[in-house]
């Protein structure tokens, strides 16, 4: 099952490379294992490392545990990551390998499939897999799929870590009118002198156009196609609405993103003066409708599609709505935000609950500089607020 000699101890420095060994779960891998639960229909989905001493659900998708640990000896993925390719185990109770291992005997699993994910020098660090309590093959189009979602999170992988430092002079605040007591109101502070975050804002008749993004991996070729993708939108007609914009520039950009390995998340949204927003999300799922009354709970504008360069430019984006009411606000974020907390989703929603107490947007987000001045946060860092109708 394992190598061996100086190829497994090559793999193992990799593993210790990625500096993840004993973190907590983080946002940026778990919307990728609770879209492989959605997109593939299966209950069970984890991002692990393994190194030779045990398996390490970095992803678990339970809120606020710490990564548990299984012994190496007793898991699928240690087939996974020393193979060459996807691993899949249709009906592991008929498997003598895996029949009487804690998965199984335990936890209720019948099958099971997974892809390695690999370092930037090529090494198997660990594995994005799905379970299912049933006997299942996943269909051509599953295993696609999977695959599209295993090379995201080995560009998550990939661009956690770096060595700049952060400027901080990179701060930027704006603010358009929305309808007659509206704004669009945005904070950029990029990890090094160019952020790889974007976002823009486009008044265009009786409504406004709103971006936030995030290229993966940090500095100068990072922050050009950031730039190259603001363009690129921004050269569309609003009136073609978000879905066809983000097919338009992803179309362009698609080759760029190809040869570098690269990807972006990104939210577009076009907002009408009666508060209608049709929106697309490229495996962004940071964006949150904020009700004016604390009664009325937070709504997050989950993602079903993956990002640009990982999801084909010709399928497109899937466009949604959703309504905002006077006084609701809209919040976007890219993932450098949520390292301000705990890095989980939950600390998006409990950065709703500052924007709700502060009696204006501009405190709010000079609060967030405040925080990001004092805090090791090693990512470019964007919120991006819409306020409808009087706060």
């Amino acid at each position: 099952m394992s190598g061996g000699g100086e190829a497994e101890a090559r793999r193992l420095a990799s593993v210790e490379a990625t500096g993840l060994l004993g973190t907590g779960p983080e946002e940026r891998f778990d919307r990728i294992t609770r879209l492989a639960q959605e997109l593939l229909d299966a209950p069970m989905s984890y991002l692990n490392l393994v190194d030779d001493v045990s398996l390490v659900v970095k992803s678990p998708q339970v809120v606020g545990e710490p990564a548990p640990r299984y012994p190496y000896g007793t898991a699928f993925c240690e087939y996974t990551v020393h193979g060459t390719g996807l691993f899949e185990v249709p009906d592991a109770r008929a498997d003598p390998r895996f029949a009487q291992t804690p998965a199984v005997t335990q936890f209720g699993v019948r099958s099971y499939a997974g892809v390695p994910l690999r370092a930037g020098d090529g090494e198997a660090v660990g594995t994005l897999c799905v379970m299912h309590p049933e006997a299942r093959s996943l269909s051509a189009a599953e295993r696609v799929r999977l695959g599209e979602l295993g090379r995201w999170a080995e560009g998550e992988l990939r661009g956690g870590s770096g060595s700049w430092g952060r400027s901080g002079s990179g701060s930027a605040s704006v603010s358009v009118s929305v309808s007659s007591d509206g704004s669009v109101s945005a904070l950029s502070l990029p990890f090094g002198e160019v952020s790889g975050d974007l976002h823009a804002w486009e008044r265009s008749g009786s409504a406004v156009t709103v971006t936030v993004g995030d290229v993966m991996g940090k500095g100068a070729v990072a922050g050009a196609l950031a730039e190259e993708l603001r363009a690129g939108l921004a050269s569309s007609s609003s009136a073609s609405g978000p879905a066809v914009a983000l097919a338009r520039a992803a179309a362009s950009l698609e080759p760029r993103l190809a040869s570098l390995g690269a990807f972006v998340t990104l939210f577009h949204a076009r907002i009408d003066d009666s508060g209608r927003v049709e929106y697309v999300d490229a495996g962004h799922g940071l964006t949150l409708i904020v009700p004016a009354s604390d009664a009325d709970p937070v709504e997050r504008l989950a993602s079903r599609d993956l990002p640009l360069g990982v999801q084909d430019a010709a399928s497109g984006w899937t466009p949604r709505t959703v309504q905002l009411q006077p006084g609701d606000t809209l919040i976007s974020v890219t993932d450098g935000v949520l390292e301000l907390d705990d890095s989980t989703l939950d600390s998006l929603l409990r950065l709703a609950g500052e924007l709700r107490s502060r009696p204006d947007v501009g405190g709010f987000l000079d609060g967030v500089a405040a925080r990001v001045e004092v805090a090791a946060v090693d990512d470019d860092v964007t919120v991006l607020v819409v306020a409808f109708g009087a706060r």
